[in-house]
């Protein structure tokens, strides 16, 4: 072992004291002088942060990769002016290489703490945070979770403007790494980010310390510091030595942009197209921007894209300066060792550039790529070279030594960069089809505020905890998101079969259950309900509480929950073969609309019959209403033919009626009885055949009341009982017409009264009037009581007398002989009188009393209450209202209704027809 090596062995010579050194920090004193860097290729960029591999040689072999991994390492190189500057990152990797025994190749990979953070993966949701509040408590958690990471980076967001950032509703990170998430959450929002090297305020000392990093987010590139460098010349190598570091390469590159980005999104909450466009700025050549007009990116964007107008707009614009940056860039190699990202300098010493004005040629420098040699002893070189070209194994092997190296110089150093002109905005590209993570399908429980079962908002969105969140990830915001409660998501909207204005279906999944989940346009932040699942908490439906599946398979339909209680409403259909139904059912009182083939609530698919056809049942009151008629009727219309009305039976059997009635009641009339009333029947019987509700054509009729009827049809005949009191009533006629018999039983009394006389006429068989039991009266109170007879009049009493009284009493017969009776008796004749008698007896004077009935004959009265039209229940009296009361007599009566709408009181000795108009007021 030569000096050189048993020097390097013992730790007598720190090689990492030289132009181009590595520095751990804390672990220098450790560290620093068993490893000797060889070479380094360093990438640095905007948005890509920083990537390289260290190539250093040591004389152990047994160096553990552990007391490497995760410590910060510095790359310092001395500048052409004596000053370090240096690019710090995290050792993410350890590749050991080939030895020989005495010297050993390693391979350290390093990188910053964004790209570190690709190797952690996670899902979270944000609720109510602008891009500047998510990033700030995910850098924040990166440092309180690792010291580690703590003393290797900081971040930096004090170049962004929070009032051009609204809190969004919901971001969620979705099964990607924290990296991934930021990265696109800086992309979608026009932002930048570069890794600097120190800390993110003011100046760290080197010695004993973290070789820091800081992340720089940045949305304006006038706000970036100058590079340490300052102004750099341009000057191609001449192999000559050089005082100060040159740019020897500074070429333009530029290429085609759209000449308009567009992004329309529909508005949901509108309910229409919000149209944002930008068009671009720049100056492509007569043929370019013709090109322009034709290469635009137009592409629909997510739904409510933006949190207003304006917040959708900047948006569009970060798409149109992200296609403007990539425009137009300079590509460049230089030996200057002091250029960062995310600085700006100033370019001379070419006289094209010189002429410019000095913000003309100023460029801020977007990516760098450092390729470092470090020269070890002379008496390594060779072998450590050797060992190079045997370790296979590094993932990216140092290219051949430099001419430059092997003429002793101790340090080649040469990048190339890229760069833009300063004011140029360094909006990074926004692709969603490359840049969002897979947008699949997936499930969450629907939360609520507490005691709620339903819970939504006015446009019927519900919230949603979705499934898998870690409550750790969520301790920022006091766990919203992993509650349980409304906190948990944004509104989301529910998918529906039919959504109008204000009419629709309406099926609000309800607190406790599992939806699933779709994202719109592909992002994880507009999630909409697709479905609700079922799960071991929510098993099927139990159709009217019994059965379950598979033996119910044959029944589906809807079936409710009653809010806080138990009971169900149900719309079900039953499928099993030979036996469908369908039944409409609520529970509370048991109230079911049955139809088809009628069965009780089926258990494992089976349920005893209850019958077919229709049933409407409840424990409580049902109700009909029909205001343009009802026809119930038992005349088939077999597998729903015909109309809605067909009635043709009906009209057949009405039409028999009226003929019936019409010729018996002409007949009465024409043989000394009344003849009846038929216009009413006629009027119903004709309503009746013009009865078509809902048609406005000429057969319609004109009285919108008169489409109002009830029919009752039955084929086999009818039954109308009840235990209590029936009554029937008609404002007009009631006519009953019976083709044979109209028989009226009474199991006590019979009482027939009416207002305006009473006719009884039989056309054949005549009339009998008997009392069973009791006696029999005839009156007339206040006329004359007539019986006449074409073939005799037989009065006789089987016991008893035969009593006969009036003031006078007059028997006449058909020759004109007569008996008076009163004030005397006088007897008449023109032909013979015949007195035969066993006897004769003759006496004074004498006579008999009879007494006469007493006739009640009190006047009627009668106030009558007007009100106007409503239904029953509601009506509202017509008080202090004028009116006029004509009576069948003549006489007229007028006046004003009471508080109550009472007329006054209408006297009379007989019952009379009144006729109540009711009068406008006077003008």
């Amino acid at each position: 072992m030569n000096d050189t090596l048993r020097n390097f062995a013992s730790g007598a010579v720190d090689w990492n004291k030289r132009p181009v050194a590595l520095h751990f920090g804390a672990a220098q004193a450790a560290l620093g002088h068993l490893l000797a860097l060889q070479h380094a290729s360093v990438q640095e960029g905007l948005m890509t942060g920083i990537h390289g591999r260290l190539t250093c040689v040591s004389t152990r072999r047994d160096l553990p990769p552990g007391v490497l991994l995760g410590i910060p390492v510095s790359i310092r190189l001395i500048t052409d002016r004596g000053q370090p500057h240096t690019v710090n990152a995290i050792i993410s990797g350890v590749q050991i290489g080939q030895s020989d025994g005495e010297l050993c190749v390693y391979q350290l990979t390093v990188c910053d703490a964004l790209s570190l953070m690709d190797k952690r993966t996670n899902s979270r949701v944000f609720r109510k945070r602008s891009v500047i509040d998510v990033l700030a408590t995910l850098f924040n958690e990166w440092q309180q979770r690792s010291p580690a990471l703590a003393r290797a980076f900081e971040f930096d967001l004090s170049g962004l403007r929070a009032d051009r950032y609204p809190p969004r509703e919901l971001t969620r990170q979705v099964n990607e790494s924290d990296a991934h998430f930021v990265r696109r959450l800086l992309r979608r929002e026009g932002i930048t980010v570069f890794a600097k090297a120190g800390p993110a305020k003011g100046e760290r000392p080197l010695q004993g310390d973290a070789p820091v990093h800081t992340l720089v987010c940045c949305d304006d590139p006038m706000s970036l510091p100058q590079a340490p460098a300052g102004t750099v010349r341009l000057h191609p190598r001449d192999g000559g030595a050089a005082q100060r570091d040159t740019v020897t390469l500074f070429a333009l590159r530029r290429q085609l942009a759209p000449g308009k980005a567009g992004r329309p999104s529909w508005d949901y909450k509108k309910a229409r197209i919000d149209e944002s466009s930008v068009a671009s700025s720049l100056d492509q050549g007569e043929a370019g921007n013709d090109l322009a007009k034709l290469l635009t990116d137009i592409a629909i964007d997510i739904a409510h894209a933006g949190d207003s107008w304006r917040d959708h707009e900047r948006l569009t614009r970060a798409r149109m300066l992200a296609h403007e940056f990539e425009a137009e860039r300079h590509d460049g190699v230089s030996s200057v060792r002091d250029l960062a990202v995310g600085t700006w300098i100033t370019l001379t010493g070419d006289p094209q550039w010189d002429r410019q004005r000095a913000d003309k040629r100023q460029f801020v420098i977007t990516s760098i790529d450092h390729d470092i040699w470090n020269n070890l002893p002379k008496g390594l070189n060779e072998r450590v070279h050797a060992l190079f070209a045997a370790s296979r194994n590094l993932a990216c092997a140092p290219r051949a030594l430099p001419s430059a190296l092997a003429n002793d110089a101790d340090t080649r150093y040469e990048n190339t960069f890229a760069c833009v002109r300063r004011g140029v905005p360094l909006a990074p590209a926004y692709d969603p089809q490359a840049d969002l993570p897979p947008a699949h399908l997936l499930t969450g429980t629907i939360v609520g505020a507490e005691g709620e079962e339903v819970f939504c908002d006015e446009d019927g969105r519900v919230r949603v905890r979705v499934h898998g969140l870690d409550p750790a990830d969520h301790a920022h915001a006091q766990g919203a998101g992993t509650n349980g409660n409304a906190g948990d998501s944004a509104p989301i909207r529910v998918a529906s079969s039919l959504a109008g204005a204000y009419f629709g279906a309406s099926f609000l999944p309800r607190v406790g259950m599992e939806v699933l989940l779709g994202c719109l346009g592909g992002d994880p932040d507009r999630l909409v309900i697709i479905g609700v699942l079922g799960n071991g908490a929510h098993p099927p439906a139990t159709f009217s509480h019994a059965g379950g599946l598979p033996g119910n398979r044959y029944l589906s339909g809807i079936k409710t929950k009653e809010i806080r209680g138990q009971r169900y409403n149900q719309l079900r259909l039953d499928d099993t073969p030979n036996q469908i139904s369908a039944q409409l059912a609520s529970e509370h009182a048991h109230s079911q609309l049955n139809l088809g083939y009628l069965t009780q609530p089926r258990e494992n698919g089976h349920g005893n019959d209850r019958g077919e056809g229709v049933e409407l049942r409840t424990d409580a009151a049902a109700a009909l209403r029909a205001a343009q008629g009802m026809l119930l009727t038992t005349y088939a219309r077999t597998q729903a033919s015909g109309g809605q009305l067909d009635r043709d039976e009906l009209i057949r059997l009405l039409g028999e009626c009226a003929e019936l009635f019409k010729a018996l009641g002409d007949y009465a009339g024409q043989h000394g009885g009344q003849a009846v009333d038929t216009a009413g029947q006629h009027a119903v019987a004709a309503a009746f055949k013009r009865w078509a509700p809902g048609t406005d054509g000429a057969d319609a009729p004109s009285d919108g009341a008169a489409r109002a009827l009830m029919a009752f049809g039955a084929q086999a005949g009818s039954v109308n009982v009840t235990p209590k009191t029936h009554v029937t009533y008609a404002g007009e006629n009631i006519d009953q017409v019976a083709q044979q018999h109209l028989q009226l039983m009474s199991g006590q009394r019979l009482n027939a009264t009416a207002g305006q006389g009473m006719q009884l006429f039989a056309r054949g068989a005549g009339v009998q009037a008997v009392a069973g039991e009791g006696p029999m009266l005839l009156q007339a109170q206040a006329g004359t009581l007539t019986a006449n007879a074409q073939k005799g009049v037989k009065i006789t009493t089987n016991e008893h007398e035969v009593f006969v009284s009036a003031p006078k009493i007059r028997l006449v017969a058909e020759d004109g002989s007569y008996l008076e009776l009163g004030g005397g008796i006088t007897l008449g004749t023109n032909g013979d009188i015949k007195l035969l008698s066993a006897s004769h007896q003759w006496g004074g004077p004498s006579t008999a009393q009879a007494a006469k009935s007493g006739f009640g004959n009190q006047p009627t009265d009668q106030r009558f209450k007007l009100h106007y039209p409503g239904e029953d229940g509601d009506l509202q009296a017509a008080a202090n209202k004028r009116f006029r009361i004509t009576l069948d007599d003549g006489r007229v009566i007028e006046g004003k209704t009471d508080a109550s709408g009472l007329t006054d009181l209408v006297k009379d000795d007989a019952m009379r027809i009144a006729k109540i108009d009711y009068l406008k007021p006077k003008l």
